[in-house]
C-alpha cells in the first residue's frame, strides 16, 4: 500500500484529467490487493504442510485435509477478488452512467428529443 500512498501524493499531470487520475488510483488498488491476497495465499499453503506434518496424522488423513484446507483458501481468495473487480467494474459503471445522464440534462435538449417543424418549412400563418 505504501506506493499507493505515495501515488496520492503526487499531483494530477496537466494533460491528466480527473477521471484519468481517478481511474489509475483504482487500478493501483485493485493490483495491490491481487498482489496481496496471492501471496498471503501461496505463504498460507506453503507453511499449512508444516502445520499439517506437525501433527503427525496419518499420510491420507493428511493430504486429505491439506487439500480440503488449500481448496478452500483458493474459494477465499478468489471470491475475495472477485467480488473487489465486480464493485470496481460496477462502481465504474455507475459514474458513467451517472456522468452520462448529467450530460444529457446540461445538454438542454432532452437525449433522443427532436424539433418537430409543422407544416411546410415556412412561417406563414395558418389561414393562408
Amino acid at each position: 500500500m505504501w506506493d499507493f500512498m505515495f501515488m496520492g501524493f503526487r499531483r494530477m499531470g496537466r494533460d491528466e484529467s480527473f477521471v484519468e487520475f481517478a481511474l489509475k488510483m483504482l487500478i493501483q488498488v485493485l493490483i495491490n490487493f491481487s498482489m496481496g491476497l496471492i501471496m498471503a495465499f501461496f505463504i498460507f499453503v506453503f507453511g499449512l504442510w508444516s502445520i499439517v506434518r506437525s501433527y503427525q496424522p496419518n499420510p491420507i488423513t493428511a493430504v486429505i485435509y491439506f487439500v480440503s484446507a488449500a481448496c478452500a483458501a483458493f474459494a477465499f481468495v478468489s471470491t475475495y477478488l472477485l467480488v473487489l473487480y465486480g464493485a470496481a467494474a460496477g462502481s465504474v459503471y455507475g459514474a458513467a452512467k451517472l456522468a452520462e445522464s448529467q450530460r444529457r440534462l446540461e445538454g438542454g435538449r432532452g437525449y433522443g428529443q427532436q424539433r418537430v417543424q409543422y407544416g411546410y418549412g415556412g412561417n406563414r400563418p395558418h389561414y393562408q
